[in-house]
């Protein structure tokens, strides 16, 4: 019998809508409910999806989706993400469940491709390495002080300086933690990176754009007046134990992403309740 796994976020795995979701896809399927994994350590491993699963659906936000790409990464397997909670930018609507029933059962849901980011991290003799969605931040370890960092795009230093943090991040992620740190909102087809300082003690381009076969390198400089803490995706946490190197790049690895909207502009603007009419508004229309 074909296989779908479906992964809920933990509070609501036993709910009205997460049970008769499943019971839907059963007169089809094979359904196995599973709650999303805990934020973890980086390496730790997670519980490897069912060989059989053809689908993988991740019902919560885009944290839930985000703890679903960790089973699904390298499987080529799809993940449809459905919103059970409130902005859900990676996902489709909540409210039609047998609507996305049917369309799961007819096949008839396009797939786009996300790109991943990949990291190498070097901290002495200790090479670890990362991988992320949406970004990889770097963040100080301690509330009362900054990091101290410098950046080199293609072996080219951009610029050394003090920050709260940094945030290199993927088209998919520049609508999250990049963009509330001041980024730009790079549409999903450009094959990017965006490197964006969060409150930053200095006068540079922000955001950074790169290339898709540019390499970003981050060192946490030896004078930094705090350790730091690197975060892939909000999830996977390393804390940096000495000065490291990070270098990161524009993976080829992508996570098939399953259902879609009309057009990524239209998505962008119902999400973010476009046009954002700032002060014009009360003005009067034009």
């Amino acid at each position: 019998m074909r296989q779908i796994t479906v992964i809920s976020r933990s509070s609501i795995i036993r709910s009205r809508a997460v049970l008769r979701f499943c019971s839907l896809l059963s007169k089809g399927f094979k359904v196995s409910l599973e709650p999303a994994a805990p934020h973890h350590p980086l390496g730790e491993p997670v519980k490897p999806l069912n060989p059989k699963t053809e689908l993988a659906v991740a019902m919560g936000g885009d944290g839930t989706v985000l703890a679903a790409c960790e089973r699904v990464k390298g499987t080529g397997v799809p993940l449809f993400g459905i919103n059970m909670g409130h902005l859900g930018f990676l996902t489709q609507p909540g409210t039609k469940l047998a609507q996305i029933a049917d369309e799961i059962f007819d096949g008839n849901y396009p797939l786009s491709k996300h790109f991943l980011l990949e990291a190498s991290v070097e901290m002495g003799r200790e090479k670890v390495k990362g991988w992320a969605l949406n970004e990889m931040a770097i963040e100080r370890s301690s509330n009362s002080r900054m990091i101290s960092l410098g950046i080199s795009v293609d072996g080219a230093q951009m610029a050394a300086f003090d920050a709260n943090g940094l945030v290199i991040a993927t088209p998919t992620g520049s609508t999250a933690y990049a963009l509330s740190a001041g980024g730009s909102v790079i549409w999903p087809a450009v094959k990017a990176l965006e490197v964006v300082p969060v409150a930053a003690a200095v006068l540079m381009p922000s955001p950074l754009i790169v290339g898709k076969d540019s390499e970003i390198e981050v060192e946490l400089l030896p004078d930094s007046p705090s350790p730091a803490c690197l975060i892939f995706d909000g999830r996977r946490s390393l804390s940096a134990k000495s000065a490291p190197t990070i270098r990161v790049r524009h993976s080829f690895q992508f996570i098939a992403m399953a259902g879609s909207y009309s057009s990524f502009a239209q998505h962008l603007a119902s999400k973010f309740r476009l046009p954002a009419l700032g002060w014009k508004e009360g003005e009067g229309g034009r």
